[in-house]
């Protein structure tokens, strides 16, 4: 990064970043091919302002597993693990979205090129959101 005499923050909010997953997650200490990219960051970084999941299906009880990985996806470590609850999802119960506690006052930053993967441990189609704001 060029030396300058402009502060750098977060500047430029994004709209939200999306991602799928549909595989069983099973390598738990790194990412692997059961993962999906969901945001990287950019030149200066970014912060992240919240973080979320929702069941596009019927799911038993699993586990959420959010990765980051500043090595252009090689290696990835493990940040946060959520319980997800038993959820029927049907055309008239609408499922149960899963936070992992980013928020404006709390955020989650990142370094320069940093890159954000998600992962399920259940076989089960999962919708994965977060909302960036690029340095």
């Amino acid at each position: 990064m060029a030396l300058s005499n402009v502060p750098v923050f977060a500047q430029t909010p994004q709209g939200p970043a999306v991602a799928s997953t549909s595989a069983a997650h099973t390598t738990l200490d790194d990412i692997s091919d059961d993962t999906a990219l969901l945001f990287t960051a950019g030149a200066d970084g970014a912060v992240i302002t919240s973080l979320s999941t929702t069941p596009k299906e019927t799911v038993t009880a699993g586990v959420a597993y959010l990765y980051v990985s500043h090595d252009g996806g090689a290696t990835g470590k493990l940040l946060r693990a959520k319980a997800v609850a038993a959820d029927t999802v049907s055309a008239t119960d609408a499922p149960a979205e899963i936070d992992f506690g980013y928020s404006e006052s709390s955020p989650l930053r990142l370094k320069a090129s940093g890159r954000l993967y998600v992962a399920f441990s259940l076989a089960k189609l999962m919708a994965w959101q977060c909302n960036p704001i690029n340095n």
